[in-house]
């Protein structure tokens, strides 16, 4: 399981920042469409297409969500990570019906699972809870974020949700690996119990059956590198209290943020001492031509695509299959991405 590695960089991603640490290995970096200011790096992996989207929410303790993918240049594995996720429920966590049954969250995935992975039949093989003792910053992070809020935890529950699905593709099995590793915190606001639950950065990958162990291996080198900007989690987490404390006040802020950062953008970059500044100088602008508007795409690779819903993805020449020497990869016309209208970029 990835947990072990991963509880310090759950923290993070949980609406806390860290600073940006200096590294020489290629990234792929996932960029804000909203705010054009890049959101988090992961290495790259040599020739494999990463993709990936930011959404804003109208969720007061999570205002953006993001995921990233990545895809092997074979199109046989694809891993996927995403953000913070948040299940309210009604009752204590020992009467909360998912936290006591395996299946019934992979039953409710199950179809997103296979849209996800391009896969056909798929069907839940295993699910398991695994305890784990819940780290002591975690706690006392969610402890001082309840007090803030005026609200008493009752009781937590720290436990990852791990399960795997089988399918098929083009006549061939696949594997599809989930880890939902959850924080459940109690409370009771007045005569009645109620759970939240933290999704911390869910991870998927699929791939066939033999190559499982590499792909987990993969996944677990990508996420335990994962670095956030900390100037956008500044930004989330600014409008993220904005939120709790005044509603009204939620799209003037977000659109204060847009035009500060388009009339600003140099200004930035000039206080910015860390591989976010490298990064913005490897950027090419080009036309977005879903809204006519000016936008960054990096300019490490040899191509980029965007979809109607401002997802991008990015490949270098190298992601040329079948045959590296003649094909030439178009995602309308590729089964994994043929559901979107996919523009060229670049």
């Amino acid at each position: 399981m990835l947990f072990k590695k991963m509880f310090v960089l759950m923290l993070t991603l949980g609406l806390t920042a860290t600073m940006f640490a200096q590294t020489a290995e290629k990234q792929y970096f996932l960029v804000d469409s909203r705010t054009q200011m890049p959101v988090l790096c992961y290495p790259m992996l040599p020739n494999w297409l990463h993709g990936g989207k930011t959404n804003w929410t109208t969720e007061p303790a999570t205002p953006v969500n993001w995921h990233v993918w990545a895809m092997s240049p074979d199109q046989q594995v694809k891993i996927i990570f995403s953000s913070l996720a948040v299940i309210p429920a009604t009752g204590q966590i020992r009467q909360v019906p998912f936290l006591q049954n395996p299946y019934i969250l992979p039953n409710t995935l199950l179809q997103g699972a296979q849209r996800d992975h391009n896969l056909t039949n798929l069907r839940l093989v295993d699910a398991r809870f695994i305890q784990h003792e819940a780290p002591k910053d975690l706690l006392e992070s969610r402890m001082k974020q309840a007090q803030q809020h005026g609200i008493r935890p009752t009781n937590f529950l720290f436990t990852e949700l791990f399960f795997h699905y089988e399918g098929e593709r083009n006549g061939k099995k696949y594997t599809v690996v989930f880890s939902l590793p959850m924080l459940a915190t109690e409370n009771r606001p007045g005569m009645g119990f109620t759970t939240v639950v933290e999704l911390l950065m869910p991870t998927s990958f699929s791939c066939p059956p033999e190559l499982e162990k590499d792909t987990h291996k993969r996944l677990e080198a990508m996420v335990t590198k994962v670095q956030m900007n900390p100037h956008f989690t500044a930004v989330v987490n600014r409008i993220a209290a904005q939120r709790t404390a005044n509603w009204l006040r939620l799209q003037n802020e977000i659109h204060d943020k847009q035009m500060e950062a388009a009339a600003n953008w140099s200004k930035t970059q000039d206080k910015v001492r860390d591989m976010w500044s490298e990064y913005i100088r490897d950027v090419d602008t080009v036309s977005n031509p879903n809204t006519g508007e000016k936008m960054f795409v990096d300019s490490r690779y040899d191509h980029a695509w965007i979809n109607n819903d401002n997802e991008i993805i990015y490949h270098n020449n190298g992601f040329n299959t079948p045959n590296a020497n003649t094909a030439t990869f178009d995602p309308n016309s590729n089964s994994w991405f043929n559901k979107s209208n996919w523009s060229k970029l670049k």
